[in-house]
């Protein structure tokens, strides 16, 4: 398959190389338990940046030129970009550079149905990146459609970003990590709470 990444140039994309590496990055990840998709992990953190770095950069640079056309392949590129993002890049501001094409995605995603053709615990982290966004409309989504999704847990976490949001307009935990200045009611939250999303 051939597209054109506004460059002009026409590219040209290995889709049976690219299902190869969706499949990778799927296997993986739903092969960890779910609680470690959660938890800071420095040997998984160096696994996945040592395993997925590159393609995860690849996929970025790209902006994931080939992997938009399937829901499997699709759910891998958000996954390298959101989750694998904040493993490799853990407390530095690379963690959210893709955030802006993961949420993008995750929109294209729903616009096209491809949610619909993944299991509930995959399309948890299809979502993801809504849930991740520093952006009212879609904080607002990402609780729609996380309640839609019908996993409580999901839906709480989802509600909870959403009103960080909504109170700081950010995410403080995110403050150092992007050279923001923390202001003296964000930091009494951050005493309370954890908050690096």
């Amino acid at each position: 398959m051939s597209g054109d990444l506004g460059t002009g140039e026409p590219q040209v994309h290995d889709d049976a190389a690219i299902r190869s590496e969706a499949a990778r990055v799927l296997d993986f990840w739903f092969g960890l338990d779910a609680k470690q998709h959660f938890e800071k992990d420095a040997a998984l953190d160096a696994e996945i940046g040592e395993r997925f770095g590159a393609l995860r950069d690849r996929v970025l640079a790209t902006a994931a030129a080939g992997w938009r056309d399937h829901p499997d392949t699709m759910l891998a590129a958000i996954i390298l970009l959101d989750q694998f993002s904040r493993n490799i890049h853990r407390g530095s501001a690379a963690a959210f550079a893709a955030d802006d094409l993961a949420a993008a995605l995750t929109l294209e995603a729903l616009t096209h149905g491809y949610d619909q053709h993944l299991a509930r615990e995959r399309r948890v982290f299809l979502l993801m990146p809504l849930m991740h966004a520093e952006d009212g409309p879609l904080q607002a989504m990402s609780v729609e459609e996380f309640e839609k999704l019908g996993i409580e847990e999901n839906a709480a976490f989802a509600r909870s970003h959403r009103d960080v949001f909504e109170r700081f307009g950010r995410f403080p935990g995110r403050n150092a990590a992007l050279g923001r200045r923390t202001t003296s009611e964000e930091q009494v939250w951050l005493d309370d709470n954890d908050g690096g999303w």
